[in-house]
């Protein structure tokens, strides 16, 4: 999820040339919310308590995105993307704050690790601006409303709500994103490379990302979970390098290899302690509810 997330900014590039941000995210999520209807039918069947979720989930992201978007119109796009990338700081925040749960020292050294990977990769002395303005606060509070968003994620999906947690929460987007754009006015692409550019940010990168953090944040916990998603930068890195035709530097390696040293601290198994047989050292395995258990099974959600 995070590769692809990554590939996006390659991708948004060229059509931000022919599209303002929130025609384009206006766009991307109505197309994402009809594919995700199509390939999960069975996800419109749900109580109104998963779809309240599903509703809170998208509002909490929509914002995040608005508010970079707004944001990046008056801050320069490498000090965008590291300022917002500052929700692998406010997760575990919040995660503390809210539920009173301690984060262990390692998972605060992969914050750190990942900061100063990030920071590395996303600025130089060409992207430093002078004080921090509006749109570096807008882009704070964006950061902010992604970290609120990976843990409501962790603390509402569940193996059973995956794909309609998915479906209304991809709705929901697109609902607040529609409106955001509605003033500027909405059109859709009048070129075939952005309808094909419009298709990749929708069902690739929109529905299945957002059927893949919610099967995955309902296996890992949520600070963990924003350490790995804060490989994205990396990933931009690589295909800015590879499909885009920008130079390797070191700047990227040092920072990519920091960024990878934070997902590896936080992914590593729990070290077994000695005397403690191995299936008593594993985590505990997420309870499912035998009434939902024939509908995990791929084959059945489609």
């Amino acid at each position: 999820m995070a590769a692809l997330w990554g590939s996006t900014l390659v991708v948004m590039k060229g059509a931000y040339a022919h599209m303002s941000p929130q025609n384009l995210l206006a766009c991307r999520f109505i197309l994402a919310a009809a594919a995700f209807g199509i390939v999960f039918p069975k996800a419109w069947r749900t109580d109104m308590r998963t779809i309240t979720k599903g509703v809170v989930l998208g509002v909490l992201f929509a914002a995040g995105q608005l508010l970079q978007g707004i944001g990046l119109g008056t801050t320069q796009a490498a000090a965008n993307g590291f300022i917002a990338s500052l929700y692998v700081v406010f997760t575990p925040l919040l995660t503390a704050v809210i539920f009173r749960k301690k984060v262990s020292n390692a998972v605060w050294g992969a914050v750190a690790l990942a900061i100063v990977g990030m920071g590395i990769l996303a600025l130089d002395s060409s992207s430093l601006t002078n004080g921090f303005g509006v749109g570096q606060l807008l882009t704070l509070a964006s950061a902010l409303a992604y970290a609120a968003h990976i843990v409501a994620t962790g603390r509402f999906a569940n193996p059973s709500n995956v794909a309609s947690l998915g479906l209304y929460q991809t709705i929901t987007v697109a609902v607040v994103c529609t409106i955001a754009a509605l003033p500027g006015g909405l059109s859709i692409p009048t070129h075939m490379e952005d309808w094909l550019a419009l298709a990749y940010l929708a069902i690739i990168c929109g529905t299945l990302t957002t059927f893949m953090q919610s099967w995955g944040q309902a296996r890992v916990e949520s600070t963990r979970a924003a350490v790995i998603m804060c490989t994205e930068p990396l990933w931009g890195a690589i295909f800015a390098v590879g499909l885009g035709g920008e130079a390797l530097t070191g700047r990227i390696i040092i920072g990519g290899i920091a960024v990878l040293a934070a997902m590896a601290l936080v992914v590593r198994p729990p070290r077994r302690r000695r005397g403690v047989p191995q299936h008593h050292a594993e985590s505990p395995r997420p309870h499912i509810d035998p009434a939902w258990a024939p509908r995990l099974g791929m084959d059945r959600m489609l």
